[in-house]
């Protein structure tokens, strides 16, 4: 028994070297092949500044960074419709990142009580709900009046933000006919941070707490409240511009980046790459390039650490595909590229750190597409899946490129 495994052992091995002692496979049996476009095969390449479009959010940002400003709006709801006594309110807020936000303070974070205006979070970004408008056209300092210092007090203890507040505020907030709540904001250069809302699902979204009693009878209470509305707000101008052979993205402002690469050139690289003994069946290059498999596309963007803020920071990017022939490179006061020119069809996105001397985007999906006449070729969209959120930009250098690895159709002998 021992001799026969010992003899089928053997002839196991042996049929195992046999089958891996086989050289590279020959031309034409489904070899990957290396195509590369460089930066000149891309004609065209715009930064554009985006419009604004809210989501809910995990995060609400309050900071300044160069002409921008950011401002966190919190308004608690579910209040008491009356009190006899109120005493030691407190909202907690907790960080999620502090970026350049050192000292957290009444010297660095100021509050304000927006004037009388009953915003919803599900508001567009410069015009609150429905019912009522901002004073402006832009949410601005007409919109809200600043506390004095004796009116509350900010510590901070590690991640943990905590307001207190004079107990008039919360009283107008159940007495007044309009519950306008609170923006957060600084005056701090070049700092912003990060503040967890109530959309985030692990106990970090805002807290008011407070003691009453509804009557001269009752017990004095501690009363805990978390429904509330909570997003964030900023300044920008009305000026959509555009930068021709620039690549920047950023979250606030939203700006965008539209590419368009050659396909004569995408054509050339792809024929370039085969096999000297490799024919393309009846010469026929369309058919051929229909055939191709893409097995990964890569656009690969470069990036030498100067032009990003935070050098901490990530920044998550999508492509899209663009579904219209027209750009608008006149009309200062409409995107280069609105939300109906594009579409990411669930194509993936890629996140990196901007310390990265490359940042690589899978693209796989949109060269399948145009390689297969599918779609046509009008260009790429590349945008910041965190836009509106905080002030995390960067500039990528002029000289992008594109990496595929493909597999040429079956060359029949």
């Amino acid at each position: 028994m021992k001799k026969m495994l010992n003899f089928a052992l053997i002839v196991t091995v042996l049929l195992v070297i046999g089958c891996s002692g086989s050289t590279e496979p020959e031309t034409g049996e489904g070899v990957p092949l290396n195509a590369t476009l460089d930066h000149n095969s891309f004609s065209e390449i715009y930064s554009y500044k985006d419009s604004c479009s809210y989501n809910n959010s995990n995060i609400m940002s309050f900071g300044k960074y160069g002409e921008e400003t950011s401002y966190s709006l919190l308004r608690f709801t579910s209040l008491p419709d009356t009190f006899f006594e109120i005493s030691n309110v407190n909202i907690s807020l907790e960080i999620k990142d502090r970026h350049n936000f050192d000292i957290v303070d009444n010297t660095t974070i100021k509050i304000a009580k927006i004037n009388d205006i009953e915003w919803f979070e599900n508001a567009t970004w410069f015009v609150s709900s429905d019912s009522t408008d901002w004073n402006d056209v832009y949410f601005s300092e007409s919109d809200y009046t600043i506390l004095l210092p004796e009116e509350y007090e900010i510590y901070c203890d590690e991640d943990s933000i905590n307001i207190i507040l004079d107990t008039t505020i919360l009283a107008d907030w159940i007495n007044e006919d309009v519950n306008s709540g609170l923006v957060i904001f600084s005056d701090t250069d070049d700092s912003f941070m990060e503040i967890y809302t109530s959309e985030y699902s692990n106990d970090k979204y805002p807290i008011l707490t407070f003691e009453f009693r509804e009557t001269e009878e009752d017990n004095l209470v501690t009363e805990t409240i978390a429904t509330c509305y909570d997003c964030a707000i900023y300044e920008i101008d009305n000026n959509y511009e555009k930068w021709q052979d620039e690549l920047k993205l950023s979250n606030i402002q939203p700006i965008n980046i539209f590419i368009k690469f050659d396909l004569d050139a995408l054509e050339s690289a792809f024929i370039d790459a085969l096999p000297a003994d490799y024919e393309i069946a009846n010469a026929d290059t369309a058919l051929f390039l229909q055939r191709v498999t893409i097995n990964k596309a890569e656009l690969v963007l470069s990036n030498d650490g100067t032009n990003a803020y935070p050098l901490d920071g990530s920044i998550s990017i999508s492509p899209y595909f663009v579904t219209t022939e027209t750009l608008n490179l006149d009309d200062p006061e409409i995107p280069l590229l609105t939300n109906d020119d594009i579409s990411n069809i669930y194509i993936s996105n890629t996140t990196n750190t901007l310390n990265s001397e490359h940042f690589t985007i899978d693209i796989t999906k949109i060269v399948k597409y145009y390689i297969s006449n599918e779609y046509e070729n009008n260009g790429i969209v590349l945008k910041s899946l965190n836009v509106n959120e905080n002030f995390i930009h960067t500039e990528f250098d002029l000289e992008p490129e594109m990496n595929i690895i493909f597999t040429p159709p079956y060359l029949e002998e």
